[in-house]
């Protein structure tokens, strides 16, 4: 019985590993930034600068990573085809009192392709 539990373990074990975030984009303080939401409390305008350490290596990877590492996107469009841009604001703005409309505050856009990488990582309007 336990012989049979053996492959199951190690299936599942490789399994959670494979959800996470890759270890070059760990030195980015990701808690502070997913707890940031909507960038209304002004922790992810500090994180700027780190964010843009990082941003070229998101180009494609998997949407997990992304979501893994930002957290759920401020906003998000749905355009032809399965791609989606994901938003996540920089810094305070009107989306802080109203969360249905896009704000005029700086984001970042992150462009997932139909595959499910990511294929640009931009800013609106750079800080």
């Amino acid at each position: 019985m336990l012989k049979r539990l053996i492959p199951v373990y190690l299936l599942l074990c490789l399994l959670l590993t494979a959800c996470g975030v890759p270890d070059s984009l760990k030195g980015f303080d990701s808690e502070t930034w997913k707890n940031d939401r909507y960038a209304c409390n002004g922790q992810r305008q500090k994180l700027t600068g780190e964010f843009e350490k990082i941003r070229r290596e998101l180009y494609g990877k998997k949407e997990y990573v992304v979501r893994n590492l930002l957290g759920k996107p401020d906003s998000e469009s749905l355009l032809e085809r399965n791609q989606r841009i994901y938003y996540y604001y920089l810094e305070p703005g009107s989306q802080c009192d109203d969360r249905s409309k896009l704000s005029e505050a700086n984001w970042v856009e992150v462009r997932i392709n139909p595959t499910g990488k990511v294929s640009e990582v931009t800013f609106k309007n750079p800080l």
